[in-house]
């Protein structure tokens, strides 16, 4: 691993999903490539430990298992709520994306609803990739 690239900005192009699935959900392959910090953990482990050693203008297929793409998946991280204790509660139904602010520090992510019942929503937290192995194509456009 070549420790003299960390910090520095990766212009990449990538495509790629939870293996075996038929639908891409994430294609930056065309356009401007998206910059990106190495070492500063923004895009999959699996991604960014491939940058360290790519070439500018290579090519490579990925295949990231989960511990190294977004994490196994944490069944305590979905949870029941009543539809009274959310804002807009009676309006979430499966499928429904939501901001999950942490009380904590008062970062956000997305949040999934997965189940519903009349009085209640199941609310996920976890990445939709969490606990699926990857599959992606990563060019490496330039480095500086």
């Amino acid at each position: 691993m070549d420790n003299e690239r960390l910090g520095k900005i990766a212009y990449i192009r990538y495509r790629g999903g939870a293996q075996g699935e038929p639908e891409l959900i994430d294609d930056r392959s065309k356009g401007e490539p998206l910059a990106v910090v190495i070492g500063d953990h923004r895009i999959p482990k699996g991604i960014e430990d491939a940058l360290f050693d790519m070439k500018i203008g290579e090519k490579r297929n990925l295949v990231i298992p989960s511990e190294l793409g977004y994490g196994v998946y944490d069944d305590k991280a979905a949870q029941w709520y009543l539809r009274t204790a959310l804002e807009d509660g009676y309006s979430l139904e499966r499928g429904s994306i939501l901001v999950w602010t942490n009380p904590e520090n008062q970062s956000q992510r997305p949040a999934r609803v997965t189940d519903v019942t009349k009085d209640g929503v199941k609310i996920d937290m976890n990445h939709p990739f969490a606990g699926k192995t990857l599959e992606y194509w990563v060019e490496l456009v330039d480095l500086v």
